[in-house]
């Protein structure tokens, strides 16, 4: 159904048909849960793709070594032995996704990335990472000018944008890449892009969110299901094991958002004294702090709020300070906003994923894929719980990007 929850709320103050706390417990409210839908933004590529080229050598998704960004402050210019390589090694397969030993790849050869944004953190440091990867490889080959591997790396501005993640996605397979990597905004919605990829022999790394159907090479992705229980013993514990709490998550097509919803609201299932009054989910016809505002207003006591992402997470910390209560935050991803959060007490912690180690995993999975050499079908990174005891630490400050 899709209304927007400011206007749902207000009829439902007017007929005064309020659910009452005992009918609620742990019931989702269908009439305050909305859909998301895609909605037509501008389709941007990222900064660094579109320099102008200073000379001939250079090609327009190319970027010399000097182009590489620089790493994040406080972040060593050797991540080999970084926690968040260390994490992918151990627990990314039965392949170690930091060796580039077996990896000899043509030269000239480009991987297109198709990402649902370019405007988070947690988007740039996965190109960071892949910028790293690709690094690497052409040190390694001894590749220069025209020979270098290359990276094109493109998404929506916006992340509910389905239409124009298709667009790029048509777009990119028109060019004939050697290996196509993709986080799918929506799960279901891409199957045609999947098939061409497939008739064509281009092989597919699905990174971050996965795809219902279709032929995918391997899948790079945080443990959602995992992580979204742990945040939801994380919030159990904040309020004591009991109360009033709600959930906001990013575009309810999204694999991740569905797995980190999932998992968190089967693990709150153990915990008889909490309820969850209010499930809502980003989409185009409400802001996500309208509607935060909306669930602040019908349950006033409600003690914790639970965000699956890092956008709709600084969204809801931005409206819980506005209206001046003291809620127990608990996110997910460790943005800037999220970062201060923490600092300042706003936010209990987030799960912070491994955007680093994501990116260079899936930029070997990919040479591999077009080397057809083996790769594991699902490729694991990590993630890390950050509050207040750790966001200072200096071995998970590559686990905060800003």
């Amino acid at each position: 159904m899709k209304r927007t929850v400011v206007a749902l709320l207000c009829a439902v103050f007017m007929t005064g048909s309020v659910i009452s706390c005992g009918e609620a417990k742990k019931q989702v409210s269908s009439e305050v849960k909305t859909q998301e839908t895609g909605q037509g933004e501008e389709i941007q590529e990222s900064s660094e793709d579109e320099q102008t080229e200073s000379d001939e050598e250079k090609t327009e998704n190319e970027k010399t070594e000097e182009e590489v960004p620089s790493p994040s402050e406080g972040q060593s210019e050797n991540m080999t032995e970084d926690l968040t390589m260390t994490a992918l090694r151990e627990n990314g397969g039965t392949i170690d996704y930091t060796s580039l030993e077996e990896l000899e790849p043509e030269p000239g050869i480009r991987i297109a990335v198709v990402t649902k944004t370019t405007k988070t953190g947690f988007w740039n440091t996965i190109k960071q990472g892949m910028d790293a990867a690709v690094k690497d490889l052409n040190e390694k080959m001894g590749y220069k000018g025209d020979d270098k591997i290359r990276l094109s790396f493109e998404g929506p501005s916006d992340e509910t944008d389905v239409e124009g993640q298709i667009n790029t996605i048509d777009a990119v397979l028109a060019e004939n890449p050697a290996v196509l990597c993709l986080s799918a905004i929506d799960m279901a919605s891409c199957q045609a892009q999947l098939e061409y990829a497939e008739e064509n022999g281009i092989p597919v790394i699905v990174l971050d969110s996965g795809v219902a159907t279709g032929t995918v090479n391997a899948v790079c992705v945080s443990d959602n299901y995992k992580a979204g229980a742990e945040a939801a013993r994380k919030l159990a514990q904040a309020i004591e094991e009991k109360g009033k709490i709600a959930v906001m998550t990013h575009v309810e097509s999204s694999e991740n958002s569905q797995d980190r919803e999932k998992g968190f609201t089967d693990e709150i299932a153990n915990y008889p004294d909490i309820e969850i009054v209010n499930i809502s989910h980003e989409n185009e016809d409400s802001s996500v702090e309208e509607m935060t505002e909306s669930v602040l207003t019908l349950f006033p006591d409600v003690k914790g709020y639970y965000c699956t992402n890092e956008t709709v997470g600084a969204s809801v910390l931005d409206a819980v300070k506005a209206s001046g209560k003291q809620l127990a935050v608990v996110g997910f991803d460790a943005g800037k906003r999220q970062k201060e959060a923490i600092q300042s007490g706003e936010e209990v912690g987030v799960i912070a994923q491994n955007p680093y180690g994501m990116g260079y995993a899936t930029v070997v999975a990919a040479v591999r894929a077009a080397l057809e050499l083996p790769n594991d079908e699902y490729i694991d990174p990590g993630y890390q719980w950050i509050d207040q005891t750790t966001v200072e630490d200096e071995k998970y400050v590559n686990y905060l990007y800003e």
